[in-house]
């Protein structure tokens, strides 16, 4: 017989201080929702996950702490509205510890998993007290083949280079370059074209056109005499490209990180890819309003970790005071 919502309780301690903390109350809320035994579960409509934030006085949290979870991948929208929580694993982060991959709130996690706690958003765990969970590697949970943004670069300019073929220039088209920034720090910027500091491979440009008030069209180009342009296809990863293309122009981005006390704060140049942002979602707090650019690692032993994945970016790393 399915559970009902009415019958099982949402587990106790889903805040922080005297406020809800929201995407534990989501996790709860998903978790309760999508029971049917055991060892089953099933899809849950936002309409009555809203219900328990609502009941929470935080209705309009809920569409943040699913997209969180989805980033996290712990669960997985299905499309109409209906979610559905994925099976719990441990990603291997080193020898030691490991990140739980888990739609349960953190105070359920703890009551099974000793030693199992918060890093960002993310819940981390000694790798000897999870032994009888299945494991992801960090590579498939992150969605990354292993390739670096050079590396990745490279291969996609070598792949379109047949695929080019002549277009108009339009009005307003922009082109993927850096500059100097802070005096000596190099930074991305979108210039006019034929504009001095464009990044480019083998005379691939990274360009973009406005489609609306925030949304752009990036595509693959050849500027050739001026006002001649070989258009090629759609980008896959506009950001994971402008990582790559800065490093094989020879124009490092960089990345600045600060130590205060046990904090230390990571500034990145512009917003990371995605594989790279589930990453720093986990074991990291947001900065608010960086964009993305800023994170707080408040667990010095995964700063480690945290660096050497980062190292994909290809930027430079700077660290001061």
């Amino acid at each position: 017989m399915t559970a009902s919502a009415a019958t099982i309780p949402l587990p106790a301690n889903l805040s922080v201080g005297s406020a809800v903390d929201a995407l534990e109350l989501g996790r709860g809320a998903l978790c309760v929702g999508s029971f049917v035994a055991a060892d089953e579960v099933s899809e849950v409509h936002v309409t009555r996950l809203g219900n328990y934030f609502e009941r929470a006085g935080i209705g309009s949290s809920m569409s943040d702490a699913l997209e969180t979870m989805h980033v996290l991948r712990e669960a997985e929208p299905l499309g109409g509205g209906y979610w559905i929580p994925t099976p719990i694993r441990a990603v291997d982060l080193s020898r030691n510890i490991c990140l739980l991959v888990a739609p349960h709130p953190t105070v359920e996690l703890r009551r099974h998993f000793v030693g199992a706690r918060r890093a960002g958003a993310g819940r981390v765990a000694d790798v000897a007290n999870v032994q009888a969970l299945p494991r992801q590697s960090l590579n498939a949970w992150r969605g990354t083949e292993g390739q670096d943004a050079r590396t990745w670069a490279a291969i996609n300019v070598d792949e379109v280079l047949p695929q080019l073929a002549p277009s108009l220039m339009s009005e307003g088209l922009e082109v993927f370059g850096t500059r100097m920034g802070n005096g000596r720090f190099s930074e991305p910027e979108w210039l006019q074209p034929g504009s001095a500091g464009i990044c480019e491979w083998r005379g691939v440009r990274l360009f973009r056109t406005r489609m609306g008030a925030t949304r752009y069209r990036y595509f693959f180009g050849k500027q050739d005499r001026g006002t001649t342009l070989m258009e090629g296809p759609a980008v896959r990863d506009a950001l994971r490209l402008q990582f790559g293309l800065a490093s094989l122009a020879g124009r490092t981005l960089v990345i600045r990180v600060r130590s205060v006390s046990n904090t230390t704060f990571v500034s990145l140049p512009m917003q990371a890819p995605v594989t790279v942002r589930r990453l720093l979602r986990a074991l990291c707090d947001e900065e608010p309003r960086s964009a993305g650019r800023i994170w707080r690692c408040c667990v010095p032993e995964l700063l480690p970790i945290l660096m050497k994945e980062l190292e994909e970016l290809n930027c430079e790393t700077t660290h001061y005071e």
